[in-house]
């Protein structure tokens, strides 16, 4: 690979990781603010759409940090990976026959957890504006109930 290439992948998660770390910081916000702005308020049919949205939050920020825990569990993954193929992981040394269904495995394990950081990736991303457009509907509602 090469250095251009490793930098851009490298640009690329970082700029994914901030993403979801805004998107967490946002959601969270976004609570208090719906907390907020009904703290005076009964509770009343007409905010379920905000606790909808409410819920798509909580869910958008649970998406988040699965991605998150996904993304260290890889790293920790491919360290483990070049050990491997270098004879220095502990279980398997310099056997030539372990090495292989070791990178086998290992092949198998990151397929599968990158289409986990995938979905939880873009759930979140969905849960979040679902969230948005939930928000916008419960208040265009109330200013409709509190001009009539």
């Amino acid at each position: 690979m090469s250095e251009i290439q490793f930098n851009i992948q490298k640009e690329f998660r970082e700029k994914q990781e901030r993403y979801v770390y805004y998107l967490i910081a946002l959601s969270v916000s976004a609570i208090g603010f719906s907390i907020h702005k009904t703290s005076n308020q009964n509770l009343s049919f007409y905010q379920i759409p905000l606790a909808i949205a409410v819920v798509c939050w909580v869910f958008s920020i649970f998406c988040g940090l699965k991605f998150l825990k996904y993304v260290i569990s890889s790293l920790y993954n491919n360290n483990s990976y070049f050990d491997i193929i270098n004879g220095r992981y502990d279980d398997i040394g310099n056997n030539a026959e372990y090495i292989q269904i070791a990178i086998k495995a290992f092949k198998e394990a990151t397929s599968i957890n990158q289409i986990s950081m995938k979905r939880y990736f873009s759930s979140q991303g969905y849960l979040f504006y679902g969230g948005m457009i939930l928000f916008i509907v419960w208040h265009v509602f109330e200013m409709s109930l509190k001009t009539t």
